[in-house]
């Protein structure tokens, strides 16, 4: 399944093994400013230039709002995006986390071998498995040696990861910064708030984000047993919480969650949303203020909480994995669960395999404030090599990140056309194959990926009800206004910091403590880092200005 970051954002492993050893490694600490990494008073390299893909005409446009392009068909023609020779024949390394089964094999697998014929490569992938993958990026850090020449960061909070990118990674910014980047035509395809959402490294560009769209975290629902219960599309507070209760029952819930939301602010962004919090931080005068300490914020503490009071929440929310609740939201044992945007995708549908329509939770309160997320899922970076090596790395990236409508990007999304997938009325029909070989098993979508669109075959209707889903809600959406500063507290206190947030919730949501313990707890979160974090932040936005 395709789950964008911000759910995987939520993850914090790792954390235990000493920061001094990777700082050793790198080559150098930070200050609290941010030290070495910070971009505060630095020459800053322009954002690489921005030229949009004139792609297939979509049955509905998208906006700047972060609507995105509405396909109903698969386009009859392709243009083909990457005309000149790829790679070099030479083996070429990647570290990237995945979120399924391992993948067969390259001798064995059709779609790995077509895709490293297409780059001229010998293409060696290694994937972790994201439970695992904190520790082993951790580790690679700290060893310093025998680096992959591809190496992904999602967002997990990995102590002094910017001074290892800086001291071990190659630095990026003549390549891509501004309208150097136009040598790679499918990099400069990717917007400018992924860019942004992945930020600088003490004014330089270091890696090749991975976009994925505006909407955060979503509530994503059984449309069918709404449906059947008589519960509208919108809803205000109290006919949401009605919804849920009506939705329970017979062992059966009407709101999933699961463990890691609770890492953080994951379990409480459609609510606090809803509720018109501000997205992590707000912004005025210079000065970042926590959302915790607003009365949006707590008043979405109540309404998780009067959800959990009539039993409407799963009851081991707590402790369930991810992928066990998406199980329990695909059979119908929950009518309703918190996920990454991505996870509207073909590979849900397929799991629901029909059972019932798939829908998006519109925000309830009266002044919604739905939460962005960062614009991207994570980035590439590229092992410290000779200038060709670098520009060989990213053709590779490039050629990965080919749009929709082109033959690159069927290649890489799909597979080979007979083997893995076939073209029936006007669409996509993936065939047994591409069950086992595909790019979750073998994420080279976690090298370089394409903007994404709203193109689900063989569901147009679930794909126009995103579409207008999109339309009613994003033009109220808020951005994180820190999305892309630079915090060394943040990156050496955030995983404690989310923490004592999330732990925090949880003991209020479940009734471990009472309401009005939560003045504490964001006390305590004040003095861990946060206070200091926006101070951080404040500098760094004073630098971007």
């Amino acid at each position: 399944m395709d789950n964008t970051m911000d759910r995987r954002a939520l993850f914090r492993g790792a954390l235990g093994v000493a920061a001094a050893s990777v700082l050793t490694a790198c080559g150098g600490g930070g200050s609290s400013s941010g030290g070495g990494v910070s971009n505060a008073g630095k020459q800053l390299v322009p954002w690489p230039a921005y030229v949009p893909f004139a792609g297939p005409k979509p049955d509905a446009a998208g906006d700047d709002t972060g609507v995105q392009n509405l396909y109903l068909k698969y386009p009859e023609t392709l243009v083909q995006s990457v005309n000149d020779t790829v790679g070099d024949g030479s083996k070429v390394t990647a570290l990237v986390v995945t979120y399924g089964p391992p993948p067969t094999p390259v001798t064995q697998n059709r779609y790995w071998q077509a895709v490293n014929k297409a780059l001229n490569v010998d293409l060696q992938v290694t994937v972790v498995p994201d439970p695992e993958y904190g520790q082993k990026m951790t580790t690679l850090m700290a060893s310093g040696s025998d680096l992959p020449d591809i190496i992904m960061f999602t967002n997990l909070a990995l102590p002094h990861s910017l001074e290892f990118i800086q001291a071990s990674c190659a630095d990026l910014s003549e390549f891509v910064g501004g309208d150097a980047v136009k040598q790679y035509p499918n990099l400069a395809n990717i917007p400018t708030y992924a860019w942004k959402g992945m930020g600088r490294i003490n004014g330089k560009i270091y890696g090749i984000p991975l976009e994925r769209p505006t909407p955060a975290n979503s509530l994503f629902v059984n449309r069918t047993a709404m449906n059947e219960a008589d519960i509208p599309e919108t809803w205000t507070t109290e006919q949401y919480l009605e919804a849920m209760k009506e939705l329970s029952g017979d062992r059966k819930w009407g709101l999933g969650w699961f463990k890691t939301l609770f890492g953080g602010l994951g379990s409480i962004t459609y609510h606090a949303g809803s509720l018109g919090a501000p997205n992590t931080w707000s912004l005025s005068g210079g000065q970042f203020t926590t959302t915790l300490g607003t009365p949006q914020f707590e008043q979405a503490l109540e309404v998780m909480r009067k959800l959990v009071e009539a039993k409407t929440v799963y009851p081991d929310s707590l402790t369930v994995s991810s992928t066990d609740m998406q199980t329990h939201f695909h059979n119908g044992t929950v009518a309703s669960m918190q996920d990454g945007f991505g996870s509207m995708s073909l590979a849900t549908l397929t799991k629901i395999n029909g059972r019932f329509e798939l829908g998006m939770g519109y925000p309830y309160g009266p002044s919604p404030t739905p939460w962005q997320g960062p614009g991207m899922f994570g980035y590439v970076t590229f092992k410290k090599a000779a200038p060709e090596r670098i520009k060989m790395l990213l053709r590779i990236s490039d050629y990965l990140s080919a749009p929709f409508g082109t033959k690159e990007y069927e290649l890489a999304n799909y597979g080979v056309e007979g083997v893995h997938f076939t073209k029936e009325d006007g669409g996509i029909k993936t065939l047994e194959l591409f069950q086992t070989e595909n790019n979750s098993t073998l994420p080279f979508r976690y090298i370089g990926t394409a903007p994404s669109v709203i193109y689900l075959p063989g569901h147009p209707e679930t794909a126009r009800a995103v579409y207008d889903w999109q339309k009613a809600t994003l033009p109220k959406s808020v951005a994180d206004p820190a999305n892309g500063l630079r915090s060394a507290t943040a990156v050496s206190k955030g995983a404690q910091i989310g923490r004592i947030a999330g732990d925090g919730i949880a003991a209020v949501v479940f009734g471990r403590k009472p309401p009005s313990a939560w003045k504490d707890i964001v006390t305590q979160w004040r003095n861990a880092g946060g206070d200091q974090v926006a101070e951080e932040l404040a500098k760094e936005h004073a630098a971007a200005q």
